[in-house]
């Protein structure tokens, strides 16, 4: 049944082709502004992992006067808003929360028309010195200075298609726009696998690569805040809804914890029924050292249900992102910011 959905595809990509060339021919306008502004996007639907990633440039660029624009995927609002970080995550969205929350200090600002983004940025903090932009490489209509693609190792980009018969919203052919390739959630490379990833994706001689791997840091307590350091010998409820926590789960096992999995849809906005479901599922538990375990992404929206978890174990997993030669890779961003003429 599924191969029904081929012919869609193909026109699919037809109108994704012609919508590029116009842009490329200047029929369609691309608007320029005097600020670096780097995008991390991808041309897959999901789990590539932009939001650690944006995570790292922040970290990397911390001496700069920094801005996040983001769509704001998953808010019931519209337009242009300024996220304040102690708002429902229903107003601005569950990842620029994420980030504005983290990085309390950065101005995070959600707008589906990311033009208007970057003027209201420019208007309000004149003094920025670079926007990270989550997501928009499909947003033509602004045009990036740098753009950073992301390919998922585990559903790399060359063996996908386009939608809905597959999980591609772009063509193969847009990734030249890019400076920047990063694989993400790699597993350990030899140089043999990475010379046939780079060879698969067709990366031009103006255009970098690198490999990134997601590494699980410490438990943080969504009430307490307390931590802990070594996830072993715990029996989890792990409550997640991101678009892949298979890896997730597959490390906990690995550390010798039972795992029970409830597995919501990426962006599932939570309901007092889902908390209650949750709660019930966890009481039923008859051992020692029970917690409830949820993400990063997950903690700002149960942060909503937070007097439901009160006396009850429930943690967060903190991750990062390593980047093999992330020398080159700080140095090449550092000097696309710094280099920057305005």
């Amino acid at each position: 049944m599924r191969f029904l959905l081929l012919p869609l595809s193909i026109f699919y990509g037809y109108v994704v082709e012609i919508r590029n060339k116009l842009f490329n021919w200047k029929i369609l306008k691309s608007k320029t502004f005097n600020i670096p502004i780097i995008c991390v996007g991808n041309v897959s639907v999901g789990g590539t992992g932009k939001t650690p990633h944006i995570e790292y440039l922040i970290k990397v660029l911390s001496n700069k006067k920094i801005a996040i624009l983001s769509r704001g995927y998953g808010r019931i609002t519209k337009g242009l808003r300024f996220v304040k970080g102690d708002e429902n995550y229903l107003l601005v969205g569950d990842e620029p929360l994420q980030i504005k929350q983290k990085f309390p200090k950065i101005k995070v600002i959600v707008s589906e028309n990311r033009t208007e983004g970057v003027r209201e940025i420019l208007k309000n903090y004149p003094k920025t010195e670079v926007i990270l932009m989550d997501d928009g490489f499909q947003h033509r209509y602004l045009n990036a200075g740098l753009n950073i693609i992301l390919n998922n190792y585990e559903k790399p980009i060359y063996s996908d298609y386009l939608i809905p018969f597959g999980g591609l919203r772009d063509s193969i052919n847009s990734l030249k726009r890019a400076k920047i390739i990063i694989t993400t959630k790699c597993p350990k490379l030899n140089e043999e696998e990475k010379n046939y990833i780079s060879t698969k994706v067709n990366l031009h001689k103006n255009q970098s690569k690198y490999f990134s791997s997601i590494e699980y840091d410490k438990c943080k307590n969504l009430i307490s805040k307390t931590t802990i350091s070594n996830l072993k010998g715990y029996n989890i409820l792990l409550l997640t809804s991101i678009a892949n926590a298979e890896n997730l789960k597959n490390y906990l096992e690995n550390k010798e914890n039972i795992v029970s999995h409830l597995a919501y849809p990426d962006h599932h906005k939570f309901s007092d029924k889902n908390i209650k479901y949750i709660l019930r599922k966890f009481k039923d538990y008859n051992y020692d050292k029970n917690i409830i375990l949820t993400t990063e992404k997950d903690k700002v929206k149960l942060t909503n249900f937070i007097d439901y978890f009160k006396g009850i174990n429930i943690y967060y997993i903190q991750i990062k992102v390593n980047i093999q030669n992330y020398e080159k890779f700080n140095n090449e961003i550092l000097k696309y910011v710094t280099s920057y003429k305005r």
